[in-house]
């Protein structure tokens, strides 16, 4: 069994549905074919930005991104009350642990509660092979990097 293999099975096991995409814009056409006519709130993130996904979405969806919207606190509390919320991780473990390191905690708090959906859009970058792993990958990794941000 492969890593995404064994990866989507532990995330499925803990009851996630997951999609496995080759390529980000595979990923990007999936979700801009799933999420349509909704309130979309957005958690900081580059892998979010990278794949353009507020910009595709915002043509048929009211999208809610602090790092796109003058007004970040209006766009951090409209996000939390979306129907749909896309955010990324700052780690995965293999053993489908997920890990998020919130500067404000709007970020986390909003993939916890209220939404119709949440999905977590993930990279290959952010998998790592045990909880450890992931862990220091989010503290000496994707924290010193949003931090600069």
């Amino acid at each position: 069994m492969g890593t995404f293999d064994t990866v989507k099975k532990n995330l499925e096991d803990r009851g996630y549905a997951v999609r496995v995409f080759g390529t980000g814009a595979e990923a990007a056409a999936y979700l801009d074919g799933a999420v349509d006519g909704k309130t979309v709130g957005f958690g900081g993130s580059v892998t979010l930005d990278a794949l353009g996904l507020y910009d595709r979405l915002g043509t048929h969806n009211r999208t809610l991104w602090h790092w796109k919207w003058e007004d970040k606190d209006a766009a951090r509390r409209e996000a939390m009350a979306s129907d749909v919320y896309l955010t990324s991780v700052n780690g995965l473990a293999e053993t489908g642990e997920i890990l998020n390191i919130d500067g404000i905690g709007n970020r986390v708090a909003a993939t916890l509660f209220g939404h119709e959906k949440v999905y977590f859009v993930i990279g290959r970058n952010k998998l790592a092979p045990t909880y450890d792993e992931a862990l220091w990958r989010a503290r000496n990794i994707a924290s010193p990097q949003n931090a600069r941000r």
